[in-house]
C-alpha cells in the first residue's frame, strides 16, 4: 500500500486541508492497515461536496483499491461488493444480466462505501427510497480493529447508524446489495416544460407516483420556469424497437476541460445565458424520448472536472428538504438574488430508520453556488428558512452549516450518538465535518 501527504478537498474544491492518505491495494490490506489512534477518516472517491471525508492533520484511509464483486444469488440480483467498488462498475456488471443499481445519484463515480455512508438518493426516492434500504448486510472494521457484520435484523442499531453516518461509526469494508431488475438499458423519458414554479409543483405532486424516476431543472433567476423529466426503463414492447439490443452496457464518454485560467467562469451573466439556452432546448410540448443510462442519470460525468468552472475558490452545493409548499416557494423566490446554477428539484418519499439519513417526505432542492463570503452569508438566511419549516440540509453536500442548524434538522441525533459512543468511545474515526457539527 502507499502512504502520501496530500492537499485534500471535497468535490467543491473548497477548504483544502493537508493530511496523510493511505491507499490499501485490496480488501485484505484494508482490514489490516495500521492507522493513528485517532483522527482517521475513511475516504472513497471524494465526491462529498464539502469536508465529510477529510481531517486536517489526520489520516484518510482510501477504499478505492478494494474492488471485488461476487454474485451471491444472480437469479434474485443479490451481490456482495467491496467498499471501493463504484456505482458505475455495478452498472457495467449488472446491466448485461438485467440488473441496475437500486439507487443512482447524479454521478456514477461514487463508491459503495460512500453510497452507504451518505445514504445516497436518486430520481426514484419517491418509489424506492435511498441506497441503504437495499443493503442486506454490512461488514465494518470498528475503532478497536474488530470486524463485525450487521444488518437490519442483526446489530440493527449499528447498521442504521452506519447508513448515513458519514463514515463515523467504522470503516465499511463491503456490503451485500439487492440490485434492481430492469427490462432494458434504455430509459423512456417524458419531458415537459413549465413557465412557473406553481405549475411545476402541481404537475410533480400529481404525476410523480406514475413514474419511477422524476427530476426537474429549475431556473431560480426567473419565476421558476423549469424542465421536468419523468420516466422509467423501457418495457418489452419499447425494447423491441431498439435493434441495438435490450441490455447493453452504457457508454461512459468522459473528457476533461481544456486548460482554463483559475477564475470563476460561473457568474450571473453566464448563468442567465445558460438557463435561457437550457429552457429553450427543451420541447415546448410534451415529448417522449428514449435515452441511455449515462444520458439520463449521469450527464455531467461526460466532463470529468466540470467543478473547475467555479475557479480557484471552488463552490458549494446547498441541498435542503422541506415538506411545506409555501416554504419551497419562499426559498426559491429568495434565490433569485443569487447566482444559482444547476438547480434541481425532486420529491422524496418516506424516511427510513437511519438517524442521520437525509431524505424525508417533501421537496428537495439542490443549488450549486460559488464559494464566496457573500454567498456564505446569504446561505445562513436560507438555512434558517429550512429550520423554521422543519426541514434539514444534506450532510454529504454541506461545507458550512452551523451546528445549531444541523441539530435542529436531525431530531434522532442523540440515538446516533449513543451508538457511535458505544463503538468508538475515543472518537478514532472523525472528520472536519464531524468536528464542525459536534459529531
Amino acid at each position: 500500500m502507499t502512504s502520501t501527504r496530500q492537499l485534500v478537498t471535497g468535490w467543491g474544491r473548497h477548504g483544502a486541508v493537508d493530511m496523510h492518505v493511505v491507499e490499501p491495494r485490496n480488501r485484505g490490506e484494508l482490514e489490516r492497515v495500521a492507522a493513528p489512534s485517532n483522527n482517521v477518516v475513511p475516504r472513497g472517491l471524494g465526491r462529498s461536496y464539502g469536508d465529510a471525508a477529510q481531517r486536517a492533520g489526520g489520516t484518510a484511509i482510501a477504499t478505492t483499491g478494494c474492488r471485488r464483486v461476487e454474485w451471491l444469488d444472480q437469479a434474485s440480483g443479490v451481490l456482495r461488493a467491496d467498499a471501493g467498488v463504484t456505482i458505475g462498475e455495478l452498472i457495467q456488471i449488472g446491466i448485461p444480466l438485467g440488473y441496475f443499481v437500486p439507487v443512482s445519484p447524479g454521478t456514477r463515480n461514487v463508491t459503495v462505501g460512500g453510497a452507504i455512508a451518505a445514504d445516497i438518493h436518486g430520481k426514484n426516492h419517491h418509489v424506492d427510497g435511498s441506497f441503504g434500504e437495499h443493503v442486506q448486510q454490512l461488514t465494518l472494521r470498528l475503532a478497536d480493529d474488530s470486524i463485525v457484520e450487521c444488518s437490519p435484523t442483526n446489530e440493527a442499531d449499528l447498521f442504521w447508524a452506519t447508513v448515513g453516518g458519514m463514515g463515523l461509526t467504522g470503516m465499511i469494508l463491503g456490503a451485500v446489495i439487492t440490485m434492481a431488475a430492469v427490462p432494458s438499458s434504455t430509459i423512456s423519458v417524458e419531458t415537459t416544460r413549465h413557465d412557473t414554479l406553481d405549475e411545476l409543483m402541481g404537475i410533480m405532486r400529481n404525476s410523480d407516483a406514475e413514474h419511477d424516476f422524476s427530476v426537474a431543472w429549475v431556473d431560480l433567476l426567473t419565476r421558476g420556469r423549469s424542465v421536468l423529466t419523468q420516466g422509467g426503463f423501457a418495457d418489452a414492447a419499447e425494447v423491441a424497437a431498439h435493434p441495438a439490443g435490450p441490455l447493453r452496457r452504457p457508454r461512459t464518454p468522459s473528457a476533461a476541460l481544456p486548460p482554463l485560467p483559475p477564475i470563476r467562469w460561473v457568474q450571473r451573466p453566464f448563468v442567465k445565458a445558460f438557463n435561457e439556452l437550457w429552457f429553450r432546448r427543451a420541447p415546448a410540448e410534451q415529448t417522449i424520448t428514449h435515452e441511455s443510462i449515462t444520458g439520463f442519470f449521469h450527464p455531467l460525468d461526460a466532463i470529468r472536472d466540470w467543478n473547475r468552472l467555479y475557479g480557484s475558490t471552488g463552490f458549494v452545493q446547498w441541498q435542503c428538504v422541506v415538506e411545506s409548499d409555501d416554504a419551497l416557494r419562499s426559498i426559491c423566490a429568495d434565490f433569485a438574488s443569487q447566482p444559482a446554477f444547476f438547480t434541481v428539484l425532486k420529491r422524496f418519499g418516506a424516511e427510513n430508520a437511519a438517524p442521520l439519513s437525509f431524505p424525508k417526505p417533501g421537496w428537495t432542492l439542490a443549488v450549486d453556488l460559488p464559494a464566496t463570503p457573500k454567498v456564505f452569508a446569504a446561505l445562513e438566511r436560507f438555512d434558517q428558512q429550512v429550520v423554521d419549516a422543519g426541514g434539514r440540509l444534506y450532510l454529504a453536500k454541506d461545507a458550512r452549516m452551523s451546528r445549531a442548524t444541523f441539530e435542529a434538522g436531525y431530531p434522532r441525533l442523540d440515538d446516533w450518538k449513543q451508538v457511535r459512543s458505544a463503538v468508538d468511545p475515543q472518537r478514532r474515526f472523525t472528520s472536519d465535518l464531524a468536528e464542525r457539527l459536534g459529531l
